[in-house]
C-alpha cells in the first residue's frame, strides 16, 4: 500500500508529494498567509486511498481532484476570494482540479456529525501546519452515523447520474473525456450503494479495503439481485485502486447507464424504506410522503432556508429543510415516467419542462448538498 493510494507505485506517490508541495508552497506565499492554521488534504488521497490513472503507456496518474481545506482564523470576503484565484492557478498549473474550501478554525468544535466532518476528521492528511489541527472537532462515534447521511450521499451521487442523464439525450457523440467522466460518475454511484448498506447496519469504515470485507456479510433482506450490487461495489472499488479506463474503451456507455439507474432506483426505496420505516413501494409514493422524509436542522434555521431559497412560497413546510424536496425529487427525474407536475411542486418550480427542473434542482443541490 503507497502513501496515497493502495496500489499506486513509490513514482506516483513522489508525483502526489511533489503537487502538495507546489500547492502549499503557492498557498503560503499568499498575502493572507499569517492566517492560515493549516493545510489538509481530504478525499481519497488524504486517507491513502486515491485513483492511479493508467495512461497510454503504462504510467501512473493522478486521477481525483484535489480536496484541501485551509483552515484560517478568518473569513473576510477578500482571503476566500484570493483562495478561488489561487484554485484557478493551481488547477491550470497541475492539469486536475484543486479545491481550496476556507474552514474557519473557530468553527472546529462545533462541525455537525455528518458525513463529511466524519470522513474529514478521521480520514485526512496535513500538508502545512499544525499537525494536530482536526483534534478540535467532535469525536464522532464510529457506528453512530445519522442514517439521513446516507440518504445524502446518495441525492450527491444522483446528481452525478442526472448529468449523464441529461447529455445522453443529446445526439453528439461522447468525447473520450466525457465517457471517461460518466465512468467515473457510474463507479461512485455504485460506491455508494455498498457504502450506504454498511452504514444502515452499523458497519460503515473509511477503509474501501476494510469496507470491501464486511460488505457481503451484512444483512441485504429484502434488496433483489443483492450479488449484483456486491459484484459492482467490488469492480468499482478495483477501479478506484486503479483506474484503467483502456480495459472499459469499448463498453456501451447508454447500456451502463441504464443498469446504474436500475440499481440506483432498487437501492434508493431500499434504504429510505429502512431509514424511514415505512412500506412504499414506488419512487412516486416516497415522494408523496414529503414532507415527512426524516427530521434534519432545526425548525427556525429551516424556515431561514426555506424563505431565502423560495421567498414566500417557502412559508408552506417552513420548518421542513429543503433538502428533503431534493431527496424526493431526484429519483423523479432520473425515471422515464414521472409527473412533471410533482417535481415541480417539489422544487417550488415556475417551469416544468425537464431542463428547467433540473436547473431548479442543481441552484438548490448546490446550496443544500
Amino acid at each position: 500500500m503507497g502513501k496515497y493510494s493502495v496500489k499506486g507505485s513509490p513514482t506516483f506517490d513522489a508525483r502526489i508529494d511533489a503537487d502538495m508541495k507546489r500547492i502549499a508552497d503557492t498557498v503560503y506565499a499568499s498575502s493572507f498567509s499569517s492566517h492560515w492554521k493549516a493545510l489538509v488534504l481530504l478525499g481519497g488521497y488524504g486517507r491513502g486511498e486515491g485513483s492511479p490513472m493508467i495512461g497510454p503507456n503504462g504510467e501512473e496518474l493522478p486521477f481525483n481532484d484535489y480536496d484541501l481545506i485551509v483552515v484560517t482564523d478568518s473569513l473576510d470576503p477578500l482571503l476566500k476570494h484570493a483562495l478561488k484565484k489561487l484554485e484557478k492557478e493551481l488547477s491550470d498549473a497541475l492539469g486536475l482540479p484543486v479545491d481550496l474550501y476556507p474552514y474557519l478554525h473557530s468553527a472546529l468544535p462545533k462541525c455537525e456529525f455528518s458525513l463529511l466532518n466524519y470522513e474529514m476528521r478521521y480520514g485526512h492528511r496535513i500538508i502545512r501546519g499544525d499537525p494536530n489541527i482536526l483534534d478540535a472537532m467532535p469525536v464522532y462515534q464510529h457506528d453512530a452515523i445519522p442514517l439521513s447521511e446516507g440518504t445524502r450521499l446518495l441525492m450527491n451521487r444522483g446528481k452525478l447520474l442526472l448529468d449523464i442523464k441529461r447529455r445522453l439525450a443529446r445526439t453528439e457523440t461522447l468525447t473520450h473525456e466525457e465517457r471517461m467522466r460518466f465512468l467515473k460518475f457510474m463507479f461512485k454511484a455504485d460506491l455508494a450503494f455498498g457504502d450506504c448498506a454498511l452504514l444502515l447496519r452499523g458497519a460503515y469504515d473509511l477503509s474501501y479495503v476494510v469496507k470491501r470485507h464486511r460488505l457481503p456479510a451484512i444483512d441485504l433482506s429484502g434488496l433483489d439481485d443483492a450479488r449484483d450490487f456486491v459484484n459492482a461495489y467490488n469492480h468499482a472499488i478495483d477501479f478506484k485502486e486503479r483506474a484503467d479506463f483502456q480495459t472499459l474503451e469499448n463498453g456501451n456507455v447508454h447500456l451502463r447507464f441504464a443498469e446504474t439507474v436500475k440499481r440506483y432506483e432498487q437501492f434508493f426505496l431500499w434504504y429510505e424504506r429502512r431509514r424511514l420505516n415505512r412500506k412504499f413501494h414506488t419512487l412516486e409514493k416516497y415522494a408523496r410522503e414529503f414532507p415527512d422524509l426524516g427530521k434534519e436542522g432545526s425548525p427556525m434555521k429551516n424556515a431561514v432556508h426555506n424563505l431565502r431559497a423560495f421567498g414566500a412560497s417557502g412559508l408552506s413546510h417552513c420548518g421542513t429543510h429543503p433538502r428533503l424536496r431534493l431527496y424526493a425529487a431526484l429519483p423523479l427525474l432520473l425515471t422515464t415516467r414521472a409527473d412533471r407536475d410533482e417535481i415541480s411542486w417539489l422544487l417550488r418550480s415556475q417551469e416544468n419542462g425537464f431542463e428547467e427542473l433540473c436547473q431548479k434542482f442543481y441552484a438548490l443541490q448546490q446550496r443544500f448538498s
